[in-house]
């Protein structure tokens, strides 16, 4: 079902802030496997925010999924805690108060884009589980806000709704909100539903992709 995702990936434009969601048992490893031979396709580069080790277990993941996991050997990533290299590691953060990480990923970030860039984060939620107040949760959602508009970039946040909801119930729609997209990946039987739920192109709402 390659190039039925491929319709959703091409329709999707630079600047974009796209929210892939998903449950504790739903698997978003297709999605991302599926993004990145996408994107170095077309000839874009992928730069993967690394949340606390999350990239590793996706690479288990694909690898017990039959994926080839070598193709997450050639692309960058910027880690975000964790100790284990996944790709070519270009920058290390310490979990840091919400502001200092926004300014000094900005400047990792414009450092390594070259051409037209696809970033998938992975283990966002992670990231809001750790926030000490509600004000740390909002600055670290707001994050999601500061690069949307950037037309080198389209970000994909693969986040585990589940987790998020517990987190606080507030979340998602939140998240909902500041993202242009929203995919969401439903498990049914062994394979894969991919459903637009919301779009800034009006011909991608509603669409339905299994895998």
């Amino acid at each position: 079902m390659e190039n039925d995702l491929d319709e959703i990936w091409d329709s999707i434009k630079f600047g974009e802030t796209v929210l892939v969601e998903h449950s504790s048992l739903a698997s978003p490893v297709k999605g991302l496997y599926h993004l990145i031979e996408w994107a170095k396709r077309k000839g874009y580069g992928v730069i993967v925010d690394d949340i606390l080790d999350t990239l590793y277990l996706y690479r288990i993941h694909m690898k017990l999924a039959g994926y080839d996991e070598s193709i997450l050997d050639s692309i960058t990533v910027i880690k975000e805690g964790g100790k284990v290299n996944v790709g070519s590691v270009v920058k290390r953060f310490p979990i840091e108060e919400p502001s200092v990480y926004e300014q000094e990923y900005g400047k990792i970030f414009s450092s390594v884009v070259k051409g037209k860039v696809i970033n998938p984060v992975v283990g966002f939620e992670k990231l809001l589980f750790l926030a000490n107040s509600k004000q740390d949760l909002l600055s670290m959602i707001n994050i999601t806000l500061s690069f949307c508009g950037n037309d080198k970039r389209i970000a994909f946040y693969f986040v585990n709704a589940d987790m998020a909801e517990r987190i606080n119930p507030e979340v998602m729609p939140l998240l909902e909100e500041v993202a242009t997209t929203v995919i969401r990946i439903i498990k049914e039987g062994t394979s894969h539903m991919f459903m637009v739920l919301k779009s800034v192109n009006e011909n991608m709402e509603g669409m339905k992709v299994r895998v």
